[in-house]
């Protein structure tokens, strides 16, 4: 049986037991999940606008769902698209629509609004999907009502699918035709989709968007029948709401910080979720500039930075000291047995007295060997609170080994310039997500939309033999061999890896899947949960 398959049925099992117990309806009533949100407020009702574009779709398939969805280990699910196979050059992925699928109003899903979905993303330039897609993506061939090929500019079909199929979710091509502006559209039919749940009114004075369950949906009806789902200020008012039992789980991008997670991990009936986050947190070198360029240099800050203390002080010890690889151990691909980042000053003294950077003029700063200074910047965005932490307190701990490090603290336009455009920055403390970044290839100076520096031949072709990869096991070896690259040349260093943190009430709920690095209210979810004593 499929994955699918089991899905459906197990919510089916579900349903009825749920009926049966009475727990649904016992007093007319149908069962709601009520949940919180901070990072994003309810603007437009507008599925191309957030939080409708993550987290409520982009990874949790809620009004609408993409080709594919995710597992809870981040690999591709079968959802519009049953199958799919990639060309021998990995060029091209032909896929098989489900045919019981409809939009709100009736009409089919097809394969006509895959290529619309496709190109209008790419066309209009929509999020980081927008970018990927104007970079790979060719054109998308109809061959007939529920089939079509992708057809991609390079041999990175894998890549693509794991990338792209569960995050670019599908809209209606009779609807979104007519629409120039779709950050912008606030037509009734905005959010006519063809996902589990269906967008039921806004509340503006409560700021709680109502969903209520699809139950025409192609994957068969979710489990819960409302969902209630409520933006808060701040953090603070959500998680009191929580501990208060006035809401269930947090459906929500952004997760609590590590001192509030540890006050409610005492609370009774609050479960809180531990998983290895997706988020990568990194120091990035400008290679184009020296001593950046110098492998012995990087090495050397690699050893002047407390991995410990940043971790304690800006994750609240939620998190862990990272290996050398890079990659978190949330990516499928994570090579496990390279070594943790190691925190010496000694070593990093050592290193450095190697290079003739030595204090000439006995100012207690290092120089370089010509007798000019050496002064570092540390950049990071103003709108980064982790970062701007991260690189006040690294600056003292580079101080230590000689190096004069000053924090650069810019509004993200600066920030942006610089970077991306004139690649004109020392170091910078940045954080991404591996899955739309080619697994962390923001170090390489081979993609015009990234602020990658290195120019490495070897780098490169290891960046080619990762987009390229045609399967699984092809992508795991070339991750290995990048994470052996990143271990020994470190384009980037590794800061550390994050916990999810996802509290929920325990005595409400049960039987979340969640997705790694992302919570509990995956598209799994949806068909998985039970109340609790059900």
């Amino acid at each position: 049986m499929s994955k699918r398959s089991k899905k459906q049925l197990m919510g089916s099992i579900l349903l009825l037991c749920l009926l049966s117990f009475g727990v649904v309806s016992a007093e007319g009533q149908d069962l709601t999940l009520r949940a919180g949100l901070t990072k994003f407020e309810f603007t437009l009702m507008n599925p191309l606008v957030s939080p409708w574009y993550t987290p409520a779709n982009e990874f949790f398939g809620t009004t609408h769902v993409g080709l594919a969805t995710f597992d809870s280990d981040l690999t591709p699910l079968p959802c519009l698209a049953e199958t799919w196979d990639i060309s021998p050059d990995g060029r091209s992925i032909e896929f098989s629509l489900v045919e019981n699928a409809t939009w709100l109003d009736g009409t089919p899903v097809t394969a006509e609004d895959v290529k619309f979905t496709y190109e209008y993303w790419r066309d209009k330039q929509l999020y980081r999907q927008g970018t990927t897609l104007n970079l790979y993506l060719d054109d998308v061939e109809v061959k007939d009502e529920y089939s079509g090929v992708i057809n991609l500019k390079e041999s990175y079909a894998h890549y693509f699918l794991r990338a792209l199929f569960p995050t670019v979710y599908i809209i209606p091509k009779h609807i979104w035709e007519k629409v120039d502006d779709p950050k912008n559209y606030d037509g009734e039919d905005a959010m006519v989709g063809c996902g589990p749940y269906i967008f039921d009114g806004y509340d503006e004075d409560a700021d709680t968007v109502y969903l209520k369950a699809n139950t025409d949906y192609f994957e068969g009806r979710p489990v819960v029948d409302k969902i209630m789902w409520r933006h808060f200020r701040d953090a603070d008012s959500m998680l009191l709401s929580l501990k208060k039992g006035e809401i269930d789980v947090l459906f929500d991008y952004k997760t609590p910080t590590g001192i509030r997670a540890e006050s409610l991990e005492s609370e009774e009936g609050i479960t809180v979720d531990l998983s290895p986050d997706i988020n990568l947190r990194y120091l990035i070198f400008n290679y184009k500039r020296y001593p950046m360029s110098l492998v012995e240099f990087r090495e050397a800050v690699s050893y002047a930075i407390d991995y410990q203390s940043l971790m304690d002080s800006v994750a609240g010890g939620y998190g862990v000291v990272p290996r050398k690889g890079l990659i978190p151990s949330a990516v499928p691909e994570y090579k496990p047995d390279l070594p943790v980042s190691e925190y010496n000053i000694t070593k990093a003294n050592l290193i450095l007295d190697s290079l003739s950077f030595l204090d000439s003029d006995g100012d207690g700063w290092r120089d370089l060997p010509d007798g000019s200074d050496l002064k570092i910047e540390l950049l990071a965005r103003s709108t980064d609170s982790d970062g701007v932490r991260i690189v006040e307190q690294m600056s003292y701990t580079l101080k230590e080994a000689g190096i004069d490090a000053e924090p650069l603290i810019l509004e993200p336009t600066q920030a942006g310039k610089m970077t991306y455009t004139d690649k004109d920055f020392d170091m910078w403390v940045v954080s991404q997500d591996p899955y739309m970044s080619s697994l962390s290839f923001g170090a390489v100076d081979v993609v015009s939309t990234q602020y990658g520096t290195c120019d490495d031949p070897e780098y490169i072709e290891l960046y080619e033999n990762m987009m390229s990869a045609r399967d699984s096991a092809e992508l795991t070896a070339a991750a290995y061999a990048l994470q052996d690259y990143y271990a020994t040349e470190m384009p980037a260093i590794p800061l550390f890896w994050y916990q999810s943190i996802y509290p929920y009430r325990s005595d409400k709920f049960e039987g979340w899947i969640p997705v790694e690095g992302y919570g509990l209210t995956s598209h799994l979810s949806w068909f998985s949960i039970a109340p609790v004593n059900s």
